[in-house]
């Protein structure tokens, strides 16, 4: 009987072949750029999150107690070789970079700007976040005398220095007094994170403790791990052994990065309720109709003995197969361009200016995820069965004899 209810139903499909596609092209285009939508909004927020974590605070940042309140040289992490042996040891830890920091003043012949000197070792920055990948003029380098400096982006233009040119940065140590060091701009770096592009300065490690007078210590120990779900039992294990140092994920650093991950996952809900609400009134536009046409048809079938729950079947399958096909081609569409953009990325370069302005990449890589077509899936099949209610309840209305009767 099955067999036969969904042959019935594909032939009443067939024969309004030119309405049928369109609405299973209508649900599809509605689908692919649901999909697209979200896969990109969510490239985005992610890779704002990922550059984020690889330039400053990592998965999980450990800092001395208060240290987050008053960020003073006083208040420097002393266990440092204790926690990189625990660290190295612990094989969920992917890298972990120890960071020397201090407000302070970048000054040239002509301007000055606050900044956040940063003392770091480049090698393991490289390893851990790749902040050689940030580069975008002169050498991922200190020179050989570890003279040199690395700037933000949109610190250097606001400096108006170039590669080769001479920066005093002078900051507080922790004698109370102001030093100072005359450094050579040896590169420039875009992290598309607007604290360290407004501000940072990067010097060596060994120069950062000369300047600061800070023979030991840390400002901050940033860890990346290899699967982000150990993020909170490795969290609780450190704060368990080192109760006097403060251990904080990401999104306590960043809570405006996790609050736009929110964000986009209530945007996929509007996004999948507008599919549900297209997928529904094409489906009902088309069953209406449909129904309105077969009265007669449907009139002899009742009449013959034929039980309105069998025509009730062949609607909802007409309606299913209408849904059905729509979401299918849909979700190729989508999913391959996806796929695409997964692997190419999309270039907005054109917009670049304005996207640095929010900490975002120029190029933006796609998130694929099952629940964007699990939602889908899930919005166009209720989609289809409501679309159905209102024409069976004008076919149960109606009188079979006066159905066969019209002309």
């Amino acid at each position: 009987m099955f067999r036969i209810t969904c042959r019935i139903a594909w032939a009443s499909l067939a024969r309004r072949g030119s309405r049928s596609l369109l609405v299973v092209l209508m649900i599809a285009m509605s689908l692919w750029g649901l999909l697209f939508l979200e896969g990109i909004y969510d490239g985005m927020t992610e890779q704002m999150i990922s550059n984020a974590i690889r330039s400053d605070s990592g998965q999980i940042s450990l800092f001395a107690a208060g240290y987050r309140q008053d960020p003073d040289l006083d208040r420097l992490i002393s266990q440092t070789e204790e926690v990189g042996r625990l660290l190295d040891n612990d094989r969920r830890v992917r890298s972990h970079v120890q960071r020397l920091r201090q407000d302070g003043l970048a000054a040239t012949a002509h301007y000055a700007r606050s900044v956040t000197v940063f003392g770091v070792d480049l090698g393991a920055e490289r390893a851990h976040g790749r902040l050689d990948r940030y580069l975008i003029a002169g050498a991922y380098d200190f020179g050989d005398r570890k003279k040199g400096v690395l700037l933000g982006a949109r610190l250097a233009d606001k400096l108006k220095v170039k590669i080769g040119g001479k920066l005093i940065v002078s900051a507080q140590n922790s004698a109370q007094e102001v030093a100072g060091v005359a450094l050579t701009i040896t590169g420039i770096v875009r992290a598309n994170n607007m604290a360290l592009d407004e501000a940072a300065v990067f010097i060596d490690m060994d120069k950062a403790r000369e300047l600061f007078m800070t023979p030991t210590g840390v400002s901050q120990i940033c860890v990346i791990l290899q699967d982000e779900q150990d993020i909170a039992a490795l969290r609780q294990e450190l704060q368990q052994r080192f109760p006097d140092l403060e251990v904080l994920r990401w999104d306590e650093i960043y809570p405006a990065l996790l609050q736009g991950r929110v964000m986009m996952k209530g945007f996929n809900l509007v996004m999948s309720l507008l599919i549900f609400g297209v997928a529904g009134l094409g489906i009902f536009g088309v069953m209406v109709v449909s129904v309105l046409e077969r009265l007669r048809e449907f009139g002899i079938m009742l009449a013959i003995g034929t039980s309105f729950s069998r025509v009730r079947q062949i609607i909802f399958t007409e309606s299913f197969i209408l849904g059905a096909t729509g979401y299918l081609a849909g979700s190729l569409l989508g999913g391959a361009t996806l796929v695409y953009f997964y692997h190419h990325g999309l270039d907005l370069t054109v917009f670049s200016q304005g996207l640095q302005e929010f900490g975002m990449d120029a190029i933006t890589y796609a998130v694929i995820r099952p629940q964007y077509f699990l939602t889908a899936f899930g919005a166009v099949m209720l989609a289809t069965l409501v679309s159905v209610l209102i024409p069976l309840r004008l076919l149960k209305k109606s009188n079979p004899i006066e159905a066969i009767n019209k002309v």
